[in-house]
C-alpha cells in the first residue's frame, strides 16, 4: 500500500500502539465500513473496474469514492498486510437471495472475501464488501459451527452441501439459518482468478451489478441503502428491525443522497439515473 497514512485518515483511524490482533482488526473493519461506502456506480456508468492496488487507492482513498467487493476487500487486504496481518483472498459463491442449489452450484464465484490470521495465530473471515448483511466484525474460524453473536446479528460457519466448501450463515426471523455465501480454503491468484471474476461481475449483461444501481453505508446504528430507485434506512436487524423507505424520483435527489448520506464524490454523473425507474 503506497498511501497507508492516507487510508488511515480516510477511515478516521490512528495506528498508535496497535498490534495485529483481533481488537485492532475489529476497529479497522468497523471504521472502514462506516467511512467507505459500498457502491457500483462505475459499473452503471460503463467504466472499467480495476483491481490493481494503485488504481484502487487512487479511487477509494484519494478520490473519496466507494467500490464493490473486489475493490473494498482488496483495499482492506493491502492495509491489513501493512499492519502485519497475514491475509489470503478467497473467491465465494453468493447464496443470499438465491434459489436452492441442492442439485449443484447455480452461481459462480462473484464475491471476494479474506481470511486473516492475527498475531495470536487465530484465523478470521473478514469481509467489508458484502453490503447489507455482512458482519462488521470478523467471523471466528476457530470455533467450529458454534453461533457467533455479533453486532449485525448471529452468524455461523458450517460445511457446505458441496464438498470442500464452507458456508457463512445468518440467523433470521428467530427460526431460520440463511446462507450468505460459500467458499473453500483455496487462495486465489490475483491475475488468473480474481481478475476473471471481477471482469465477469462488472461486464456480464445479466450480472447483479450490471443490472442494478446499488449503494450501502453504515451510519451510527443504521444501514443506509440505495437499490435502483429505492432509498432504504434499516435500524436493527432480524424481526426487531425498523425500515424506512423512500422512492427516489429524480436525478437531483439521487445525487443529493450520494453526496450527503453516502459521502461519495462522484464527478461523472451522466447516466447515473438510468435505473431510477427500474423495478428493484
Amino acid at each position: 500500500m503506497k498511501n497507508f497514512e492516507g487510508y488511515l485518515s480516510r477511515i478516521g483511524m490512528t495506528l498508535i500502539h496497535r498490534s495485529p490482533n483481533r481488537e485492532t482488526l475489529v476497529t479497522v473493519m468497523d471504521s472502514h465500513s462506516r467511512a467507505i461506502a459500498f457502491e457500483n456506480f462505475d459499473v452503471v456508468l460503463g467504466k472499467h473496474i480495476s483491481i490493481n492496488g494503485s488504481d484502487i487507492e487512487q479511487k477509494m482513498v484519494d478520490g473519496l469514492r466507494g467500490g464493490y467487493c473486489f475493490e473494498q476487500n482488496t483495499l482492506l487486504k493491502m492495509a491489513l498486510e501493512k499492519m502485519g496481518y497475514t491475509v489470503a483472498p478467497f473467491l465465494a459463491r453468493v447464496r443470499w437471495g438465491k434459489s436452492d442449489d441442492c442439485d449443484g452450484p447455480n452461481t459462480t464465484f462473484t464475491h471476494l472475501v479474506l481470511k486473516v490470521k492475527t498475531q495470536e495465530g487465530n484465523d478470521y473471515l473478514v469481509d467489508v464488501g458484502f453490503a447489507g448483511t455482512n458482519s462488521v466484525e470478523p467471523i471466528d474460524l476457530n470455533v467450529g459451527q458454534d453461533p457467533q453473536y455479533l453486532p449485525e446479528g448471529t452468524f455461523r460457519v458450517v460445511p457446505s452441501k458441496h464438498p470442500g466448501f464452507h458456508v457463512l450463515e445468518l440467523f433470521v426471523n428467530n427460526d431460520e439459518w440463511r446462507p450468505l455465501y460459500e467458499w473453500r480454503d483455496d487462495e486465489q491468484s490475483p491475475i488468473v482468478d480474481l481478475e476473471c471474476s471481477n471482469w465477469y461481475s462488472c461486464t456480464y449483461p445479466h450480472a447483479r451489478f450490471t443490472t442494478q444501481l446499488f449503494a450501502s453505508r453504515i451510519i451510527g446504528y443504521e444501514r443506509h441503502h440505495i437499490l435502483n430507485d429505492q432509498y432504504v434506512i434499516r435500524m436493527g436487524h432480524g424481526i426487531n428491525k425498523e425500515v424506512k423507505t423512500e422512492t427516489i424520483t429524480s436525478k437531483a435527489r439521487l445525487l443529493e443522497l450520494i453526496d450527503t448520506v453516502f459521502e461519495i464524490k462522484l464527478k461523472d454523473t451522466d447516466g447515473i439515473d438510468r435505473y431510477l425507474h427500474k423495478q428493484s
